[in-house]
């Protein structure tokens, strides 16, 4: 492998943590507009339990209100899932990266972080929040499309984009979970899972309400909605897009970087693939969906440990059997969840 370990994983985080920020943004969003659609607030404290933070936040705030959750996501350097401690994050990998990154990538990195530190609590504030969102998306797409244009296409390339696509399946399975995480955190929750009005701003939220419309030619359907986004082959926030993409840039690595130690990973995501198809097959895909999402980030956590264990010397994880979601068959063993994870990332 020409390209040092370190690089390789340097790369791999820093393309993480970019499209980590950019998702986190857009599911704030969603529901910031979802809000301003109803006639009473709901409970902001859907987003805590929704990346499993509960203890960590109860830690630091008295109660899950909407300034301080929107504060522990976006502004909380203390926190490592909030949006400035990922753009933080990106750019300390970056700056490990400054020999081998072109110039274009660590300016434009650079910048937007000095930007995004500017960030005050009256940007967080309800009333400025969607231009806050639009902005950390803005910066985050751009440094994608700089890498896109400008990143020289070694091992290094295609660690990135193993990266990008592995959390972009992780946060769209986490875009889709957001109603059932609603619903959980209201004492009387009046909504209905099939809320049109709530589907079709996850389909903005993923820039992919156009291309529904276009595809599915109907109106906004909770579980076609659910398929297009786990399994449209074409739209590249979708978790099957993501799934080939790092198929791809595995094949590639063994093939054209000559990285024989791939297998264990292509394993990994031949019964993630698997696992996808039974999306398709379910009667009752969105009454299912939390348990499958969860299935789902089991089966994505397992590919980034074993990418770890394999290529950046990351203690290997045990495997354990799965017991099946509730109205999900088992495809394959998969290591314990450690979703969201920050501690294995270089800094």
């Amino acid at each position: 492998m020409s390209l040092l370990a370190r690089y390789a994983e340097h790369l791999f985080w820093m393309a993480r943590y970019m499209e980590r920020a950019d998702s986190l943004a857009r599911i704030i969003e969603t529901h910031a507009a979802y809000d301003r659609g109803r006639e009473s607030e709901t409970s902001w404290k859907w987003l805590v339990q929704l990346y499993a933070d509960d203890e960590e936040f109860e830690e630091k705030y008295t109660d899950a209100s909407q300034r301080n959750v929107l504060h522990f996501y976006i502004r909380d350097l203390d926190h490592p899932g909030s949006i400035l401690s990922a753009i933080k994050a990106a750019r300390e990998n970056a700056r490990a990266l400054r020999a081998y990154l072109p110039t274009e990538m660590w300016s434009q990195l650079n910048e937007f972080y000095n930007r995004i530190m500017l960030t005050g609590e009256a940007e967080i504030d309800i009333v400025h929040l969607s231009r806050t969102c639009g902005m950390i998306k803005s910066g985050c797409q751009a440094q994608f499309g700089i890498a896109d244009s400008t990143l020289y296409r070694d091992e290094g390339w295609r660690f990135y984009g193993l990266g990008q696509f592995l959390e972009r399946a992780d946060q769209t399975s986490r875009l889709l979970d957001v109603k059932f995480a609603q619903l959980a955190a209201e004492e009387s929750p009046q909504d209905r899972i099939a809320d049109t009005t709530f589907w079709a701003l996850v389909l903005r939220s993923a820039s992919a309400y156009q291309a529904f419309q276009r595809i599915e030619a109907c109106r906004v359907d909770p579980d076609r909605i659910a398929v297009f986004l786990l399994l449209n082959p074409s739209h590249p926030r979708s978790v099957s897009f993501c799934t080939h993409q790092m198929e791809r840039l595995l094949h590639e690595l063994r093939m054209r970087c000559r990285l024989a130690r791939t297998g264990r990973a292509l394993h990994h995501l031949d019964e993630l693939t698997a696992y996808l198809q039974v999306a398709q097959q379910h009667a009752d895909l969105v009454g299912n969906l939390h348990a499958f999402n969860d299935g789902l980030q089991r089966r994505l956590n397992a590919i980034a440990d074993e990418l770890g264990a394999t290529f950046f010397g990351y203690a290997p994880h045990q495997p354990i059997v799965q017991t099946p979601e509730p109205g999900m068959p088992v495809i394959g063993n998969v290591t314990q969840s450690q979703s969201q994870s920050q501690g294995s990332a270089p800094s």
